[in-house]
């Protein structure tokens, strides 16, 4: 029997199209043994990654009441053993048993596109991106904050952010600001203070002449950053900006790189004199 296994978001092993029901405890076993290497994991290593909280001899007692609890359930349901049983020493899926896992198709879609630029991108490989980014329904096992979830969380997240931006920039090349502006939106939901994205669409959005939305989008992401971390702007992204801003119709407003330049150089200058106060009050405070 087929089964799939979905870890984007609060993860689920469905057989054909019924979901299996699982345990919270089976369904992070599974998992785990989802994300492990094809040739699985020690033992004693998944016993203190998922029970750090115990002694070494709880965590392997804990261990095997899970496995006994995932075969358990998934065979009741499936009539399958979806735990390997030939070395006792290491724990993974049985390669008897065809599970089909979401991460490794989202990995496999997003593989070859996002080696080339986006605007050499082939009509197959935007469909493999689009198909990708629809696969993504929330983070990682989104319940669990354990360490041994993290690495792979952070990863697969980058993909994403990664696949969203080159559909962005692909469809905003051929002018398609439709698709520019749903792949953006997916792309600041999910990581709003990713100022390249916001310069991306600007970018778009100006190349299709556009500029009441380059500014809409630069007012944006300029208020995202003052509220949520206290900073303007980088400069590429006001340098990016300026490029499509005019004044009236006289075409774009002369000098502004020059000016954000000027006003980098300037605060730079100011946080230098600011350090060398800093220290010279560090010295009085010594010698008070």
């Amino acid at each position: 029997m087929a089964l799939s296994l979905n870890l984007l978001g609060s993860p689920t092993l469905v057989a054909g199209e019924v979901p299996v029901a699982l345990s919270p405890s089976s369904t992070l076993l599974c998992a785990y043994l989802a994300l492990a290497p094809q040739e699985g994991r020690p033992r004693a290593v998944a016993a203190a990654q998922l029970f750090a909280d115990c002694s070494e001899p709880a965590a392997r007692r804990r261990l095997n009441t899970a496995l006994w609890r995932l075969k358990s359930e998934v065979r009741a349901s499936t009539g399958v053993d979806i735990v390997a049983g030939g070395d006792a020493r290491r724990l993974a899926f049985s390669t008897a048993v065809d599970v089909t896992i979401d991460t490794s198709v989202f990995e496999r879609l997003v593989a070859s596109a996002l080696r080339r630029r986006p605007e050499e991108l082939t009509p197959a490989e935007v469909d493999s991106l689009e198909r990708a980014v629809e696969l993504h329904r929330g983070a990682l096992v989104e319940e669990c904050h354990d360490e041994w979830v993290l690495a792979d969380r952070y990863r697969l997240e980058n993909l994403y952010l990664t696949a969203l931006d080159h559909l962005v920039q692909h469809h905003g090349g051929r002018g398609d600001l439709d698709a520019v502006t749903r792949y953006g939106e997916m792309a600041l939901e999910h990581e709003p203070l990713r100022e390249d994205v916001h310069r991306h669409l600007m970018h778009a959005y100006g190349a299709a002449g556009r500029t009441d939305l380059v500014e809409r989008q630069f007012e944006r992401c300029r208020q995202l950053l003052v509220e949520q971390l206290g900073a303007d702007p980088m400069p590429e992204t006001l340098a990016a900006y300026s490029r499509y801003l005019h004044d009236d119709a006289r075409g774009p407003v002369a000098g502004l790189d020059e000016l954000v330049s000027e006003l980098e150089r300037a605060r730079r200058e100011v946080q230098r004199l600011a350090a060398s106060v800093d220290r010279a009050l560090d010295r009085l405070h010594h010698l008070a």
